[in-house]
C-alpha cells in the first residue's frame, strides 16, 4: 500500500472517531472523578484487550487529560464558594456612646472587613494583633465551615499607611469602633450565633469590649462565645509592645532595628523579624499610639489582678469564655491557672505547646473555635 493511501486511511480513521472519542473521554472524565478505581480498571483492560492499541492509548490519554480539566473546573468552583471578599463599614456619629474628642477624626472614614459567607448558623469575628490586620486570618477562613468576619482596625489598613485622614485614635475609640462593626454584622445576620476571637492584642480588645458592655449594657450585642488568644496579662508579656509605645515614626528604619534587638531566642528572633516586615509598611505613629495606650491599660510585672478582673467580667456577661495561651505563658500559666481555681474559675485556661504565631493556623485554629462554640452551648 503507497504511502498516500495508508495516510488518506489514517486521515479517515481519525475523522470517523473524533466525535465518538470527544463523547467517550467527556464521559469518562466525569467518570474518573467519581468512579476512579472502576474507570482506570477499564482502560487497563482496553490495553490488555483491544484490537486496536491507538484507540486504546487516544481513550486514556483523552480521558485523562479531561478528566484533569474536570478536577480542575471542580477545585475552582469549591474555591469561589470559599471566596473571601473585603467590604467595609461606613462610620457614623450614631456608633459612638458619648461625644468624641477633637483629635479622633473618624467620622465619615470607612472600618474595613474580609468576610466569607457561608450557610452555617454560626458568625465568628475575628480581632487581629498590633500592627497586623485581617489578613492573617486568612489560611483558617477559607478552611473554617462557620461564616467568618475578619475586622480590620481603623488606620492598619495598608492602604491607609499614606492616608492623613486615617490618624492616630485611642484605644476607647477603637473599641467602641470595633463594638459598631460586630452590631453591625449580627443585624445583617441576626439568626446566627456569634463568637468572637481575638488575638494577643486582638484578645485585649476582647478585655476592654467586656468593660464597655458593663458601661453600656444596651450596646452589647449578642454574643454566645469568645475565644481569647494570647491576651496580655501584664508587663511581663508586652516587651514588644513596649519597644513600639516607645517608637518614634520620624526615624522608621532606626526603631525597627532597635526593637528587633529585644529577642533572647533564635525562634523569637526569626518570628520577631516576620512580624517587624509586616508592621514596617503600616502606618508606626498608628502602631505607637495603640502600643502606648494598651501599655497603660495593664499593670506591672508579677501581678494578675486586673486580668482576672476582667476575665471575670467577661464570665459576667453569660458567654463561653476560653484562653489559650501558647508557650511563651509557661512561666506564668501555673501562677494564672491557680488564681482561676481560686476564683472558682474551671476549664477556661490551657496551655498549647505551640509558637505565638502558630496559634494562627488553620487547624488549630478550628479546633479553638469548635470548642468555645461547645462551651456557649453547654
Amino acid at each position: 500500500m503507497s504511502t498516500g493511501v495508508r495516510s488518506a486511511l489514517r486521515a479517515g480513521a481519525a475523522a470517523r472517531w473524533s466525535k465518538p472519542l470527544g463523547v467517550f473521554g467527556a464521559v469518562a472524565s466525569v467518570a474518573i472523578g467519581i468512579y476512579s478505581d472502576q474507570v482506570r480498571g477499564s482502560i487497563a483492560w482496553l490495553f490488555q484487550h483491544a484490537s486496536g492499541w491507538g484507540l486504546a492509548v487516544a481513550t486514556a490519554l483523552g480521558a485523562g487529560a479531561l478528566s484533569w480539566q474536570a478536577r480542575g473546573l471542580m477545585d475552582h468552583r469549591r474555591y469561589a464558594t470559599r471566596r473571601i471578599v473585603e467590604r467595609s463599614f461606613d462610620i457614623e456619629a450614631d456608633d459612638f456612646e458619648s461625644d468624641l474628642p477633637s483629635d479622633q477624626a473618624v467620622i465619615g472614614r470607612e472600618l474595613h472587613y474580609l468576610e466569607r459567607v457561608t450557610s452555617s448558623p454560626h458568625l465568628v469575628v475575628l480581632l487581629h494583633g498590633l500592627g497586623l490586620d485581617a489578613d492573617d486570618f486568612r489560611p483558617y477562613m477559607h478552611v473554617a465551615e462557620e461564616h467568618t468576619a475578619g475586622i480590620t482596625l481603623f488606620g492598619f489598613n495598608a492602604r491607609e499607611t499614606r492616608d492623613d485622614r486615617y490618624r492616630p485614635i485611642g484605644l476607647t475609640t477603637h473599641a467602641e469602633l470595633v463594638n459598631g462593626a460586630i452590631n453591625n454584622l449580627h443585624r445583617q445576620f441576626p439568626d446566627k450565633r456569634l463568637t468572637l476571637v481575638g488575638f494577643s492584642l486582638g484578645a485585649d480588645m476582647l478585655l476592654r469590649l467586656g468593660e464597655l458592655w458593663r458601661d453600656h449594657p444596651s450596646r452589647k450585642p449578642a454574643v454566645s462565645g469568645v475565644l481569647l488568644l494570647d491576651p496580655n496579662i501584664n508587663h511581663s508579656t508586652m516587651m514588644v509592645s513596649r519597644g513600639l509605645s516607645q517608637l518614634d515614626p520620624g526615624s522608621p528604619l532606626e526603631e525597627l532595628k532597635r526593637i528587633a534587638r529585644i529577642p533572647e531566642t533564635l525562634v523569637e528572633f526569626q518570628n520577631l523579624s516576620e512580624y517587624l516586615h509586616k508592621v514596617s509598611a503600616k502606618n508606626l505613629a498608628q502602631i505607637q499610639r495603640h502600643a502606648m495606650d494598651v501599655w497603660d491599660y495593664w499593670e506591672p510585672d508579677g501581678r494578675y489582678d486586673l486580668f482576672m478582673e476582667r476575665i471575670e467580667l467577661l464570665r459576667g456577661h453569660r458567654l463561653g469564655v476560653k484562653v489559650v495561651f501558647s508557650t511563651h505563658y509557661e512561666r506564668n500559666f501555673n501562677d494564672l491557672n491557680a488564681l482561676a481555681r481560686q476564683r472558682g474559675i474551671r476549664d477556661t485556661f490551657r496551655l498549647r505547646r505551640v509558637d505565638h504565631f502558630e496559634l494562627l493556623q488553620d487547624v488549630l485554629l478550628a479546633e479553638e473555635v469548635g470548642r468555645v462554640r461547645g462551651a456557649a452551648t453547654a
